[in-house]
């Protein structure tokens, strides 16, 4: 449920250089199925980027500065390109993904008042990606 967040720390091993185009809101992002899988077939193929970079964390508080910090190395540029995705695309599915993961991982501890509360405030996208994340689980 969070291996797409740890694959943004993974692909996020370098600091930000570049500017990224701006995006949508991640609370407006909608996940498909087809972007998940894209997301875990670059999460695959960077196990060898993983390995060799320095390992730096990357402390991203928005789709702007996860994106720059993706664009900033040229191998997960490519990987990125080779599966279709933007760098800014990748940035707010991850965020987008988070959220998602997050209330699923709540929603057996939360009272049903408190989960109707949450539902009611989160745009459709945000309603939608819970849906999409849950047809998901294995």
């Amino acid at each position: 449920m969070f291996r797409h967040f740890i694959c943004a720390l993974v692909l996020g091993a370098a600091s930000a250089s570049l500017c990224a185009a701006s995006a949508a809101p991640a609370e407006r992002f909608r996940l498909t199925p087809a972007l998940l899988d894209r997301m875990e077939a670059v999460q695959a193929a960077s196990q060898a980027i993983a390995h060799d970079s320095e390992d730096q964390d990357v402390d991203a508080q928005s789709v702007e500065e996860l994106a720059r910090a993706l664009e900033a190395d040229p191998r997960i540029r490519s990987l990125l390109a080779r599966h279709k995705i933007t760098s800014t695309d990748y940035a707010a599915a991850v965020f987008a993904a988070v959220h998602a993961g997050a209330f699923l991982a709540m929603e057996s501890a939360a009272r049903k008042k408190d989960l109707a509360a949450a539902l009611a405030s989160f745009t459709p996208e945000q309603r939608a990606n819970i849906e999409v994340l849950r047809s998901r689980k294995k």
